[in-house]
């Protein structure tokens, strides 16, 4: 029940599940079975509406953590700022956003900011943090998830998937050449003995992170851990590039 509670706390955003391929893992429950075969779309709906954890991120529950989560990553998006280094020629995409923190917070002076997430409990208070970019056109929330991105090819310069689940092959196709993002597990994989896999999503540390940005086309890797004490040791927190056309 311990590590359940550490999920909600820090579920951040990521309504449609927990950090990208891996973060849903033990959070689920414990360890869950190790036994049971990886499923690689299980991330992208655990919090959604009807979801095995869904009961975080909707109902009383989600608009409480809704109300909390800017507070809890506060430093984790001064973080993510400083390394995506954004600018007022940027289109945004915040895959995950939940209640809009980072948008409203770090994202004000970019040209556009689009924010994405599966609840409609924190899309509800996204929109009241960004109702007037919203109204001026220059923001957009949006209901889907992870697995397919309802956007065009190459539509932003920047992507952040923070403490939510990521479809590389997705982010990268939205993302235009020499686009930025920034990605953050708040509970890596952290030593061998750990599950790879557990609640059927695998669990992936540092150097397995890495490897699936670069197999998807990224590059420019880098990766750095952002203290989340008391609820986690460390975020991991990855930024890369699209490679400028050819």
């Amino acid at each position: 029940m311990r590590r359940r509670t550490k999920l909600a706390l820090v579920a951040g955003g990521a309504t449609a599940a927990v950090a990208g391929g891996a973060v849903l893992r033990g959070r689920l429950g414990g360890r869950g079975s190790e036994a049971m075969p990886p499923d690689d779309d299980a991330m992208f709906t655990v919090f959604a509406p009807g979801g095995r954890c869904a009961y975080w991120c909707n109902g009383p529950t989600g608009w409480l953590m809704a109300k909390a989560m800017p507070r809890m990553e506060a430093g984790l998006y001064e973080t993510v700022a400083e390394m995506l280094d954004l600018g007022p020629d940027d289109e945004l995409l915040d895959i995950g956003c939940g209640p809009g923190a980072f948008l409203a917070n770090k994202a004000r002076h970019v040209r556009r900011v689009v924010g994405l997430d599966v609840s409609q409990v924190m899309l509800r208070e996204a929109e009241r943090r960004l109702a007037d970019r919203i109204t001026a056109g220059t923001a957009q929330i949006v209901t889907s998830n992870a697995a397919e991105l309802p956007f065009e090819d190459g539509e932003f310069s920047a992507v952040t998937v923070l403490n939510a689940p990521i479809k590389h092959a997705e982010a990268f196709r939205v993302l235009r050449p020499g686009g930025r993002l920034v990605f953050s597990d708040p509970d890596p994989r952290r030593r061998p003995e750990q599950p790879e896999v557990s609640w059927g999503v695998r669990w992936y540390d540092e150097a397995g992170h890495r490897q699936l940005f670069e197999d998807a086309g990224f590059t420019d890797v880098t990766v750095r851990y952002h203290s989340l004490r008391p609820l986690y040791e460390a975020a991991l927190v990855l930024s890369c590039r699209k490679p400028d056309a050819s």
